[in-house]
């Protein structure tokens, strides 16, 4: 039997701009972290290049440290596959995973495996990227 892919929660279609979720997510804990997670997809596509390879960087800056462990599932599934290196799916999903982890901390609280060093540098980062409204 081929492999089908793999099971997801919640799924950003971004050209059809469309975010879909399993119903039994409704009455979860875990769903504000999720719902910010996806809104972020759309978040990442319309950044600007230098933001994105800002936000690669300081990753790249990790990887070179050795920095262990990520802040949320997406993106620990995608950096273990990644095999230390960079991809672009790893680098998208740990903007989304950061995004959650700032913006849902309530949730999140309890669940970071990434380093203290790792996640100050990363909400700095955030600040400055985020410090004036975005335009559509």
């Amino acid at each position: 039997m081929p492999e089908r892919g793999t099971p997801v929660h919640a799924a950003s279609f971004i050209r059809r701009r469309e975010i879909i979720l399993e119903h039994e997510l409704l009455e979860k804990p875990v769903l504000p972290p999720i719902v910010v997670h996806e809104i972020f997809h759309f978040v990442w596509v319309r950044l600007s290049n230098a933001a994105r390879a800002g936000f690669t960087a300081l990753l790249a800056d990790e990887f070179r440290s050795n920095a262990r462990g990520e802040l949320g599932e997406s993106a620990a599934v995608k950096k273990q596959m990644a095999g230390g290196t960079l991809t672009r799916d790893y680098v998208c999903e740990s903007f989304c995973d950061t995004a959650a982890w700032l913006y849902a901390p309530e949730a999140t609280r309890g669940r970071t495996a990434l380093g203290r060093r790792w996640r100050d540098r990363r909400e700095a980062w955030f600040a400055a990227t985020f410090s004036h409204s975005l335009r559509c």
